[in-house]
């Protein structure tokens, strides 16, 4: 019932509409028609003006009369004076004559007195004729009987016409030509108006949508008409400066009209009839060159030449109708039907202008043009908008088949990651607990199959995404030294395994600080050198880090080079295509997908760089990785080099840094339980008290009961999932929870998803399976209710193995020394000693890894580095730094010390 009520009101709405417009378009028709056809109600008679009739004579050269009629054409030569005489008659005084002069000089005569000369001759840049226009002159009263001469002179076809000649008060004579011409006018301006928005409009749209439409030609096509009806204009002399200019603005656009009306076409017909239109085009093109050159040289006036413009023109209409033809025959007419219909037309418009044209009646001259391009624009119009909602209408298919894979990639991932997350986490337990050989053997073979497992299956998302067009490149600023040295510790133990030479190489001179995608170079990287390894059996992987300058941009570039098997040249063309296998039986104990090379293809392209291999059949490959990428600070970090060697150890004092805090509150949230004891065997040495939810709605009881330092929160939960979860905590002011820190803990890492999940309200992102350390790293940041931004107390804690009295007594000293230590390196920096700058940094390190205050320990290290090298410049820029934070974290551990000692 509520169907057809529904179904009823529609129908009376359309009613209504389609009423109103005609009841609208109706009375605008009624006020037109009644205008134009209807008895004039309007007495007083504005511009009356009528024809001067009088007998002329033609006075020969020879000093004979002909006698003639005006207005009239006549037998003239070319460049030859052409003189017309009468008398005028009694009875005409203090009025004004009007004659219009076309291509013509004028000097007109009454009696011995020239009453008006007109010439462009001597003013305008080039040609040979001057310009058309209306040329007043006064006769008064005491010129009766007098003889009104006129000679004209022309250099064109025009040699032996004579106008028509009006006469009336002046006032009357311009109001005259204003309303028999203005119609013609003002419509020309309003389409000028209106293609000069149309072509804005589809700038926009490119410029701000990325979307080219056709429409912007049509609106080119009829700018140019609308300029060419201007310059035509009766009135041009009234509404312009420089008359001649606008005469050859006319002749300019006839020439350029084919070029957009073609390519119009060509977008519309979608390229079908491409060469002819070029051709077309390219004609165009040549002619305006040409007869530009010919006019400017005064060789031949456009009047002369403009035939070959005619006969482009009418070639654009013959094009126009064949094209159309052909696609009415096969079926292709019903993509552009409303151009179609919009140029037929303009067609008949067309033909009702030469009617016009053929009548002599020119005050409407270009009217029923104008309403036939303002009619092929509408419909072109409405052919745009059809295009432009099909196309949306497309494009939200497309989002929702793709939104719809992400589902089931999302689902896959998390169906598939979450038992490895469960294999991986209790195979850690068994690693950190067992000490019997035989198990732990066993165990690390475990490791290595699940990593290699995880990484077939983050490399199918990964590829998923790129087919999907969905590929993301997030940039932000990162630490070069840190990124080269992540790739080669990452990289050495597959090679050490293998029992193969590791080969680095940094370039001297390169910039600390970069801005890109720093996890898309390392997973490029890794793949590379992970490539390398495989299918080397003997020998070396060589990885070498430099850089480039391509057009003032700073280009980061890596080689990757290997002794293995090599690539045949007849496969180099097959090497980025997905799932290949090269030499599969050769091969066939590799491991892999055979999707890491094209992933790292489409990334490095992704980011605007190349990709090059040089290889020889059985003695090895070399990949060349050239990425752009934005210098943000171009500090030298060439003495970093014993930091990425591969066989430096650990400084004697520094310790195995994992995190241990037994006053953290945490809430762990999962309906799987194995996962929950994964997550408990990872925290169980960092001493940290966790709660544990088995869903979403046992996670809402516990947070309104108790204040936690960090919520982690699985996503895909029967009856409420993660995401509700979370933003009912957050949405609950009550809740003591509100503005807890909670991480998003997923099987879900289909690439650019971590930032989905940042958008929905999470604070953090650990995907599975969870890895121990990017757990602890996790929890450190989050973590700090004893630390802060300058000492981990808890850490300092478990150095001391939670002894309070014995780390109090461990600040206490850390301070004094400080202060000595602080002493000790200004005056070792002024008499730059820096063997023993470097023996102080190292001390400063060591004792402020002691208590945990890591970040002065770290800069310490790169001081200690520096003075070892003797960069006093580096040393001397960073000394102020170095102090400030160095005396912040003395007066922290100071504060915190006394606190602790007043409470005890």
């Amino acid at each position: 019932m509520k169907e057809k009520q529904t179904e009823s009101a529609k129908r009376i709405d359309s009613l209504v509409q389609i009423v109103m417009m005609l009841l609208v378009v109706g009375t605008y028709l009624f006020f037109a028609l009644g205008e134009t056809f209807w008895t004039s109600e309007n007495k007083v008679e504005l511009g009356v003006c009528v024809p001067f009739e009088a007998k002329w004579e033609r006075v020969m050269p020879d000093g004979s009369r002909v006698p003639i009629t005006v207005p009239g054409e006549y037998e003239n030569p070319r460049g030859e004076i052409l003189t017309i005489e009468t008398t005028i008659p009694e009875g005409i005084g203090d009025l004004w004559f009007c004659i219009r002069g076309i291509q013509q000089d004028y000097k007109i005569y009454v009696g011995e007195e020239l009453r008006a000369e007109y010439s462009t001759i001597d003013s305008q840049m080039f040609g040979k004729t001057s310009t058309t226009t209306y040329i007043l002159f006064e006769v008064r009263k005491e010129d009766a009987g007098k003889t009104l001469r006129m000679e004209s002179f022309s250099d064109s076809a025009y040699s032996g016409h004579v106008d028509e000649i009006i006469m009336g008060i002046k006032s009357e004579i311009w109001s005259y030509l204003i309303r028999s011409y203005a119609a013609a006018t003002v419509v020309a301006i309003l389409l000028m108006i209106l293609s000069m928005l149309v072509v804005a409009v589809c700038l926009f749209i490119n410029l701000r949508y990325h979307k080219k439409t056709e429409l912007v030609y049509l609106g080119l096509f009829m700018l140019l008409a609308s300029t060419w009806m201007l310059s035509e204009s009766r009135l041009r002399q009234f509404l312009l400066p420089n008359s001649t200019i606008a005469m050859y603005m006319g002749f300019l656009v006839i020439m350029l009209l084919p070029i957009p009306g073609g390519l119009f076409m060509n977008k519309i017909q979608k390229g079908r009839y491409n060469r002819y239109y070029v051709l077309l085009s390219l004609a165009s093109e040549i002619n305006f060159i040409v007869l530009f050159l010919l006019q400017i040289l005064e060789i031949k006036d456009f009047f002369e030449t403009m035939l070959s413009s005619h006969i482009l023109l009418f070639g654009l209409i013959v094009l126009f109708f064949v094209t159309m033809f052909t696609d009415l025959v096969k079926g292709y007419i019903k993509e552009y039907k409303e151009v179609a219909i919009g140029f037929s037309g303009l067609m008949v418009m067309g033909i009702f202008e030469i009617l016009m044209v053929y009548s002599n009646d020119a005050k409407y001259n270009g009217v029923p043009l104008c309403i036939g391009l303002l009619f092929l624009l509408m419909m072109s119009g409405l052919k745009t908008i059809n295009d432009l909602l099909r196309s949306e209408k497309e494009k939200q298919k497309a989002i929702a088949a793709s939104e719809s894979k992400d589902m089931f990639l999302a689902n896959m991932s998390h169906e598939i990651r979450t038992p490895i997350n469960t294999v991986i986490g209790m195979n850690e337990m068994i690693l950190r607990e067992s000490k019997d050989s035989s198990i732990n053997e066993y165990a690390e073979n475990i490791k290595r199959a699940s990593q290699m497992l995880l990484g077939i299956i983050n490399d199918i998302l990964d590829y998923s995404k790129i087919e999907a067009g969905k590929l993301e490149i997030i940039e932000g600023d990162y630490v070069l030294p840190d990124l080269v040295k992540d790739v080669i510790i990452g990289s050495q133990v597959r090679i050490k395994q293998k029992n193969l030479q590791f080969i680095t190489d940094v370039e001297e001179g390169l910039p600390s600080v970069l801005k890109g995608d720093e996890i898309r170079v390392k997973q490029i990287l890794n793949n590379l050198l992970s490539n390398a390894t495989k299918y080397t059996e003997k020998g070396s992987v060589s990885f070498k880090v430099y850089s480039e300058k391509a057009e003032e941009k700073f280009v980061l570039c890596f080689s990757i080079a290997d002794t293995g098997i090599g690539i045949k040249p007849k496969d180099l063309e097959h090497l980025y295509e997905s799932f290949l296998r090269l030499e599969l039986k050769k091969n066939r104990n590799v491991e892999g997908t055979g999707l890491g090379l094209a992933i790292a293809k489409q990334l490095v392209e992704g980011m605007d760089g190349s990709m090059e291999v040089l290889s020889e059949y059985g003695k090895g490959t070399t990949f060349i990785v050239k990425i752009p990428q934005e210098i943000v600070d171009d500090t030298d970090w060439s003495h970093w080099k014993e930091a990425l060697s591969v066989n430096s150890g650990k400084s004697e004092n520094v310790k195995e840094e994992y995190l241990y805090a037994p006053n953290a509150n945490i809430l762990i949230v999962d309906d799987n339980d194995l996962n929950l004891q994964v997550m408990k065997g990872l925290l169980k040495r960092t001493g940290i008290q966790a709660d544990y939810a088995s869903g979403g709605r046992q996670c809402l009881e516990s947070t309104k009961n108790k204040k936690y330092d960090l919520i982690l929160m699985d996503h895909m939960m029967p009856d409420l999932d993660g995401v509700e979860t979370m933003h009912m905590i957050k949405e609950d002011l009550e809740n003591p929870n509100h503005k807890t820190v909670i991480i998003v803990l997923t099987a879900n890492a289909i690439a650019g998803v971590e930032q989905k999940y940042k958008d929905e309200g999470f604070d953090g992102y650990l995907s599975k399976p969870v890895e121990s350390d990017k757990l602890e790293a996790l929890l450190k940041k989050y973590l700090i209710a004893e630390g802060n931004e300058y000492i981990n107390f808890n850490l300092g804690y478990h150095y001391t193995n939670n002894d309070t009295e014995l780390y109090l007594e461990s600040l206490r000293i850390y301070c004094e020394d400080g202060e000595e230590y602080i002493g000790q390196l200004e005056q070792y920096l002024k008499e730059q000693k820096w063997k023993d700058y470097g023996i102080v940094m190292h001390s400063i390190n060591g004792t402020s890894l002691a208590v945990g205050a890591k970040k002065i320990a770290d800069m310490a290290k790169k001081h200690e580095l520096a003075a070892n090298a003797a960069l006093e410049d580096f040393l001397n820029a960073e000394w102020d730094n170095f102090k400030t934070l160095y005396r912040e974290t003395l007066q922290c551990a100071a504060d915190y010390a006394d606190r602790k000692n007043s409470d005890l």
